[in-house]
């Protein structure tokens, strides 16, 4: 069996589309363009490598309903099971949108 490698990165992205997510009851699958990624103090960084691409990640739908294609968010968010997911409990300051510009 293979050990998870804890780890987070913080991400700064713009929504390309949302929906669903087809495997995770009450999450949103989000199609982002990855603006910034950077390391975590403490956690292993598997997501930077997505900076300057396109990414989806899975995000808690109440965090994201309604928001439109062109929405800058901040997250933080792991790679698990091959997929992205943000954290579904983030900090205080450790999830914000910006509404398009």
């Amino acid at each position: 069996m293979v050990q998870a490698i804890e780890n987070l990165t913080a991400l700064t992205t713009r929504l390309v589309s949302s929906g669903p997510d087809p495997r995770l009851a009450g999450w949103d699958r989000l199609v982002v363009d990855v603006l910034d990624a950077r390391p975590v103090p403490g956690y292993a960084d598997l997501l930077s490598r997505y900076a300057g691409g396109r990414l989806e990640v899975a995000v808690p739908a109440e965090r994201v309903a309604g928001l439109p294609p062109g929405t800058v968010l901040r997250l933080r968010a792991k790679l698990a099971g091959g997929r992205a997911l943000a954290e579904r409990r983030p900090p205080p300051g450790m999830f914000a949108t910006e509404p398009p510009s």
